[in-house]
């Protein structure tokens, strides 16, 4: 099935996915699709066990978008492109399962008592853990902007490091990244990684040789 829909066709079911009851024949005319292919890119949805379907209702929950982007990359669609159809909590749970894919511990929105403050993801695996900033925004607004974000999420993982969760009990390197939707003018700031998000599923396989080049904070 997924060899007969097309990607055009599958980014506009995408497109209008909302969480929730969605009476069919809305969600088709949202979605700006006639009816047989709206029928393909159902069916290759439910294939997938992506939405709860009936004859008059489909109902998504939380998850079902990012599932159907993942989706949509294995048809090949450019991993940026499909990142800029999701939100933010969706572009965290994207990145999140590309992670955890990768055969890290992931948790998402860790929160510190000191300083008081949310860390979007962090990412365990033997004796590293990434401590990610996701930025969903379309430009950074240069090194300014930027040097700012670094400099806040070193002290959160300072802090993350002095007072280590459970499931990063085998962890003493931590390492700093800011994950954004596109490519920046740099890939690194302070010793801190730069990574957009076409580029994370390599970023994570050679992370180790970048090791000696980048801002490892030790317990």
């Amino acid at each position: 099935m997924a060899a007969q829909v097309g990607r055009s066709t599958l980014k506009k079911i995408i497109a209008a996915i909302d969480e929730g009851k969605l009476n069919l024949d809305e969600f088709r005319k949202a979605a700006a699709l006639t009816e047989p292919l709206f029928k393909e890119g159902s069916a290759l949805l439910s294939s997938n066990q992506i939405g709860i379907w009936s004859d008059y209702t489909v109902t998504f929950r939380r998850g079902d978008k990012m599932k159907a982007a993942l989706l949509l990359c294995k048809m090949g669609e450019p991993l940026n492109e499909v990142a800029k159809m999701l939100k933010w909590s969706e572009f965290e749970d994207f990145a999140a399962t590309l992670l955890e894919g990768e055969g890290y511990s992931v948790r998402r929105r860790v929160r510190l008592k000191k300083p008081k403050c949310e860390i979007d993801i962090v990412a365990a695996k033997d004796d590293l853990a990434l401590i990610i900033d996701c930025k969903h925004w379309r430009r950074s607004g240069g090194t300014s902007t930027i040097s700012k974000v670094v400099d806040a999420q070193i002290n959160r993982a300072k802090a993350l490091a002095a007072n280590k969760p459970s499931f990063m009990s085998g962890c003493d390197k931590f390492l700093t990244v800011i994950l954004t939707l596109y490519s920046e003018s740099f890939t690194m700031l302070k010793g801190v990684p730069i990574v957009p998000i076409n580029l994370l599923s390599d970023f994570i396989l050679k992370i180790r040789g970048y090791l000696n080049e980048v801002n490892i904070i030790k317990n």
